[in-house]
């Protein structure tokens, strides 16, 4: 692997990790999202660290190139972050979508008693 690409996924993944810290320490992210890409950037730094990793496992699959490697891993982990995001997003929208229902119900329901107590009164009356 080239040690520019080296260098670029050491600092980039380092900065990240800074990034990332800060943000769960200002409470604007929760860990349980951060712990994928607190994990993301060990994983990179470990690549760039001990190349041989990636030589072996580029050997394993066939691949020619390391670099090519490190692209093809970023973009698969990124597409599988990306359908976990869109299976809790779908799930996030049934339970607003539930939740409105429910709401909805509950007005209804109040609006109803209210009518039939006003009804009562003016029969009492």
């Amino acid at each position: 692997m080239a040690v520019g690409l080296r260098i670029i996924l050491i600092a980039f993944s380092v900065l990240a990790l800074i990034y990332i810290i800060g943000k769960i320490r200002h409470s604007r992210m929760q860990i349980e999202y951060a712990l994928f890409w607190i994990l993301l950037s060990i994983v990179f730094i470990l690549m760039a660290v001990f190349p041989e990793l990636v030589y072996g496992v580029c050997k394993l699959l066939g691949i020619m190139s390391p670099a090519n490697f490190v692209y093809l891993f970023i973009i698969a982990i990124l597409l599988l972050k990306v359908f976990m995001m869109t299976v809790e997003l779908s799930a996030l929208e049934n339970k607003v979508k539930d939740l409105v229902q429910q709401q909805g119900i509950a007005e209804k329901t109040r609006s109803e008693e209210e009518k039939r107590v006003r009804c009562d009164k003016q029969e009492v009356n």
